[in-house]
C-alpha cells in the first residue's frame, strides 16, 4: 500500500465503539505497512496523502473542517474520502465532496469493503502521491529557453500554482565555466564501447568532450536539489563547439529528467510521466504528420539509451558538430504527450503504435514513426500546444488524462 495517513471521523451519536468495530473490519486495508491511522490532522505527514474515513453519517462538518486544517500544511491537496456500506458513510461523503467541489476543491470518493483489499484506494493514494511529488520537485532552467520556443515556457508562478514544481534559474555562464574548468572530468558512460560504429562516428576526443558535460550538469543538479533540468543546449554548440545530447541522454537514464532547448513544458511533462508511470521518456520534434494515415514522424538527438535497442553516435544534426545519439527505438505501444498554455493547463495525450522506422536524411539523428488515431493528428495540427512531443512506451493515455483531469485541469 502507498504510504498515507487515515483519519477516522465518527458522529457523536454513534460513539467510539462503532469506529473501533469498523476499523477492525477494515484491517485488511488499514493495518498494512505504510498506512497510519491517526487521531487528528496535525498527526498526518505533510508530504504524503491524508485520507478521511467517514465512519458514519453526520460527519460532513468534521470532514470539511479537517480538509481546511490540512490545507494549512498541504495547500491544494485533493481531498480523499473513504467510505463503506454501513452507517450512512457514503451519503456523508457525497454531501461533503459536493460542498468542497463547489468551493473549488478537488477530490475523490473511494469505497472500501470490509474483509477485502482495495485496489481503488491504492490507485487513489498513488495519484495523490504524484501530486505531492510534483510539488516537492525543483526544475532547473539552465540559461533562457531557446528563442524559437515561443509557446513552451509557462510563467514560474503559474507553473508552481497549477503543477507544483519550483522553477530554479541556473545561469548558463556558471555551467559553461565549470565545463571549461573540468577538462579532466570523467565521462558519464562508456559510450565508445557501447555504440555501434557508423559512417560518421565522431572522433574519440569529441565524444569525451561531449560526455564531460554530463557530470557538470549532474553536479549542479545535486547542489541545487534539482529533480529535472532544462538546458539551453544550442549555446554549447556555438560557444564550446560541442553538444549536450550525450549529457541529457545520460541524465535521463540516471533518474534526473533532462530536456533540451530550455523547453520547460516538455521537461515538466517528462517529470510527470516519470512520477506517474515510473518510466523514462524521450522528447522529440514532429517532422511530419499525416492526417489520413495518422502517422507522426518524430526525430531528436537526446534519446535515453535505456529506451533503445541499439545506437550509434553521430554529430549534432543542425550544426554537424559535437556528438548526438542515433538510437534504434523498438516497435510497440507508446503514448504521446504534450502540455501547453501559459499555465500548462492544456493536454494533448494519445496512445499510438511505434512502427519500424528507416532513418531519413535531413532530420535529427534518432527517428521514430508513430501511428495514432487520425483524429488526434487533426487536433495536433489544428490546435497545437507547441513543438516537442514526449514519447513513453506503453499505452497510458487513459491513466494520464484521468490524473490530469482530476488534479490539474
Amino acid at each position: 500500500m502507498t504510504a498515507c495517513s487515515v483519519l477516522p471521523l465518527t458522529a457523536a451519536l454513534h460513539g467510539a465503539d462503532v469506529a473501533a468495530d469498523l476499523i477492525r473490519s477494515l484491517r485488511s486495508v488499514l493495518t498494512v505497512p505504510g498506512v497510519q491511522v491517526i487521531d487528528a490532522v496535525p498527526d498526518a505527514k505533510a508530504t504524503s496523502p491524508l485520507a478521511l474515513l467517514l465512519v458514519t453519517g453526520g460527519t460532513e462538518r468534521q470532514a470539511i473542517d479537517a480538509w481546511r486544517a490540512r490545507q494549512a500544511v498541504a495547500p491544494g491537496e485533493p481531498v480523499l474520502l473513504l467510505t463503506h456500506p454501513q452507517h450512512n458513510s457514503l451519503p456523508a461523503a457525497l454531501e461533503t465532496l459536493a460542498k468542497l467541489q463547489t468551493d473549488g476543491a478537488r477530490g475523490r470518493i473511494v469505497m472500501l469493503q470490509p474483509g477485502t483489499t482495495s485496489e481503488g484506494l491504492d490507485d487513489a493514494l498513488r495519484d495523490v502521491t504524484v501530486w505531492h511529488g510534483l510539488r516537492r520537485s525543483r526544475v532547473g532552467l539552465v540559461g533562457t529557453p531557446s528563442d524559437w520556443l515561443v509557446a513552451s515556457v509557462p510563467r514560474p508562478d503559474a507553473l508552481r500554482r497549477r503543477w507544483g514544481p519550483t522553477l530554479v534559474d541556473v545561469p548558463l555562464p556558471q555551467v559553461m565555466g565549470r565545463f571549461e574548468e573540468n577538462i579532466e572530468a570523467p565521462i558519464a558512460v562508456p559510450v565508445r564501447l557501447a555504440a555501434r560504429p557508423g559512417d560518421h562516428t565522431p572522433h574519440p576526443a569529441d565524444i569525451e568532450t561531449a560526455a564531460r558535460f554530463e557530470p557538470v550538469l549532474r553536479g549542479i543538479a545535486g547542489e541545487e536539489r534539482l529533480d529535472a533540468i532544462a538546458v539551453r543546449c544550442f549555446d554549447l554548440v556555438t560557444d564550446a563547439h560541442t553538444s549536450g545530447c550525450l549529457a541529457l541522454s545520460s541524465l535521463n537514464d540516471r533518474g534526473i529528467v533532462a530536456g533540451c532547448e530550455g523547453d520547460v513544458a516538455s521537461t515538466v511533462a517528462m517529470l510527470w510521466v516519470k512520477l506517474q508511470l515510473g518510466s523514462t521518456a524521450w522528447m522529440a520534434n514532429p517532422s511530419e504528420a499525416d492526417r489520413e494515415s495518422g502517422v507522426i514522424e518524430l526525430a531528436h538527438c537526446t534519446v535515453p539509451l535505456s529506451m533503445v535497442a541499439g545506437y550509434r553516435l553521430d554529430t549534432h544534426f543542425e550544426s554537424n558538430l559535437g556528438v548526438a545519439v542515433a538510437g534504434e527505438l523498438p516497435s510497440g505501444p507508446v503514448t504521446l504527450v504534450r502540455l501547453g498554455g501559459e499555465e500548462l493547463e492544456h493536454l494533448w495525450c494519445v496512445n499510438g503504435e511505434a512502427l519500424p522506422t528507416t532513418p531519413r536524411s535531413g532530420r535529427c539523428r534518432t527517428q521514430l514513426d508513430v501511428r495514432v488515431d487520425p483524429v488526434a493528428v487533426g487536433e495536433l495540427l489544428d490546435h497545437p500546444l507547441g513543438n516537442h512531443l514526449v514519447v513513453v512506451y506503453g499505452h497510458h493515455a487513459e491513466q494520464l488524462r484521468a490524473w490530469w483531469q482530476e488534479m490539474v485541469a
